[in-house]
Formats: C-alpha cells, sequence, structure tokens
C-alpha cells in the first residue's frame, strides 16, 4: 500500500486534485481533454476500445455513471476513472470500477491516485462496497488444477497480453491488496463454445473493422 500512499502525497504536491463529475455535466473542456486522451489510446493501439466488462466513451455518457477526474491548477486533465453503480432495493449500495484512461505526458501515479481517492470517498458516503471489477483473460494463480479450457483461455490471455495487457491490468489491481472473487460461466455442453466465443469476440469488439481485424492478427502473430 506504499505505492498508494505516495501517489497521494505527490499529487498534492503537485496540485493535483480529484474532482467528481457525470460525463454530460462536466465542462465542455473537461469532455474534451477527456476525448482527446481516449483517442490517443485508441490511436496508439490501432484498435478500438473493447465493450463488454471494459467500458468506453459511449459507457461513460451515462447519467448514471460518475466520473472522478484528476486536474491540475491549469485545469488540465492528467486521468480519469468510472464507477458505475450497484444496486440493491433501487438504491446504489456499492460501485464498480470501469473505464480508465490517464494522459500519456501527465501524473505518472495519477490511477492509484484516482482509485484510492474514490475508495476514500465512497466510505464517506457509506457505500457498502467498492469493486475493482475484472481483469478479462487473466486470473489470481490459486494452485488449482487447470481444465482443458482453462489451459486455453490462459494460452489466449498470454497471447493477447501485448495488444491488450488483462494480466498487466491484473498486476496493477493486485496493489490495492483487493478480494479475488472469481467468475464463472455456465454452458449447457462443450460443443457450445466455438460459437460462444464468437459472441465474446463480438460483445468485446463490436466495431472492429477489417482492417482492425488485420492489424490485430498481427501483433498477435508478431
Amino acid at each position: 500500500m506504499a505505492v498508494i500512499r505516495t501517489s497521494l502525497n505527490k499529487a498534492g504536491k503537485q496540485g493535483i486534485t480529484a474532482e467528481w463529475w457525470t460525463y454530460r455535466e462536466a465542462p465542455i473542456g473537461i469532455r474534451d481533454q477527456i476525448r482527446s486522451i481516449s483517442e490517443e489510446w485508441v490511436s496508439d493501439k490501432g484498435l478500438p476500445e473493447m465493450g463488454f466488462t471494459l467500458g468506453g466513451l459511449a459507457e461513460l455518457d451515462d447519467p448514471a455513471v460518475r466520473m472522478l477526474v484528476a486536474v491540475d491548477g491549469d485545469r488540465t486533465v492528467h486521468g480519469l476513472t468510472s464507477w458505475m453503480p450497484v444496486y440493491e432495493g433501487g438504491q446504489p449500495v456499492g460501485w464498480t470500477l470501469d473505464f480508465m484512461r490517464r494522459r500519456s505526458e501527465g501524473f505518472r501515479g495519477v490511477m492509484e491516485f484516482l482509485i484510492a481517492s474514490a475508495a476514500l470517498g465512497f466510505k464517506e458516503e457509506g457505500a457498502r462496497f467498492l469493486s475493482l471489477s475484472g481483469a478479462p483473460l487473466a486470473r489470481a494463480d490459486r494452485g488449482e488444477p487447470q481444465s482443458a479450457l482453462q489451459r486455453m483461455l490462459d494460452w489466449m490471455g498470454k497471447v493477447l497480453e501485448p495488444v491488450y495487457g488483462f494480466r498487466s491490468l491484473l498486476a496493477f489491481k493486485a496493489k490495492f491488496q483487493p478480494e479475488y472473487r472469481p467468475m464463472y460461466m455456465v454452458y449447457p455442453d462443450p460443443a457450445a463454445l466455438p460459437a460462444i466465443t464468437r459472441a465474446i469476440g463480438k460483445a468485446y469488439l463490436p466495431h472492429m473493422t477489417p482492417g482492425q481485424g488485420v492489424r490485430l492478427m498481427r501483433k498477435l502473430s508478431a
């Protein structure tokens, strides 16, 4: 947790503060910078933003989703996180991390700063829990026997790591010492797996163009 405390201290020394907004209510200057930061990320990858369990700008533009934005004294956005409500009885009782973006030349510990600030803020509000969400195709090693399907998923996660960094995302979230909870997929028969794989791929990358598909294949075979 020393890294988290350091990020909070450094942010204070550099005049960086965390501000809560919804995307629709944020000042236009903030929204323009968020779009620019996201476009920079996409152009650097040469691939589209993922959907499904990893939000993009479309998911950010929801009045129920809250943004925590790191800004300095000049109103430069260094990074942002978004948080989706988890409801019980029609009321939000917890929050789940979704969208994460940082300026490439911004404050280096901005993600640690934002997540720690969000955790403190939600605690003050009386939230029951805060979820760091999942890391697709990455998992904590519990020393359990591996099925053939799990070995295939581990291989896929390894192959995609240079492109989308799922395992790096899991390692980053480990800094916050979370309580790990496995996620399961139930299916009727192994024969359904090819169709399930295609459906999940389409859910994650619904807007991938043919050119982006070619670039993805090149990155995977490099």
